[in-house]
């Protein structure tokens, strides 16, 4: 008596459970990459343009990168940016200030460490802080940094985290 995996038909169905079980091995693959791709950290709507100006707002920090801690990013109405900046500098916020060119929106990216006076690019000279926050345009225009003694209390959390 042959065996049934020597038979045609038996060969056949072993083939047929073969292909189901790698099929069914590639569908557990794809549900498992794609449910991890979906957990991976990714800017918020609209953050998106913000997190291409990062390098520029590190830079205007003028410090090395282990001497700060960034702290996250915020899309910013250019209305609110200026009232802030009137607000906290009302005489003169800085020689460089430039408000945000009309249409542009406006990122704030908050950093914390020891940032000495005329450390900050943009920054009123003569401010020293353990905060700065980077104002910076989508189309990657430095425009305003506050040098401060803490973070606002909106920017005491991560808004996100860079992968």
């Amino acid at each position: 008596m042959k065996s049934q995996a020597t038979t045609p038909a038996g060969r056949h169905w072993a083939a047929v459970s073969r292909a189901r079980r790698i099929g069914a091995s590639l569908v557990v693959a794809a549900s498992i990459g794609m449910g991890l791709s979906a957990c991976a950290p990714r800017p918020p709507v609209g953050l998106a343009n913000c997190y291409q100006d990062l390098p520029l707002a590190e830079g205007a920090l003028n410090a090395p990168k282990n001497s700060y801690k960034f702290h996250g990013v915020k899309l910013v109405r250019p209305r609110l940016m200026e009232r802030l900046v009137k607000e906290r500098f009302p005489h003169n916020p800085s020689s460089n200030y430039k408000p945000p060119p009309a249409g542009s929106k406006v990122c704030a990216f908050a950093f914390t460490g020891n940032f000495p006076a005329g450390q900050v690019a943009m920054a009123p000279a003569s401010v020293s802080g353990k905060a700065a926050i980077v104002l910076t345009t989508t189309k990657r225009e430095l425009l305003f940094s506050f040098v401060l003694a803490k973070l606002p209390e909106n920017f005491s959390r991560p808004f996100t985290q860079i992968a």
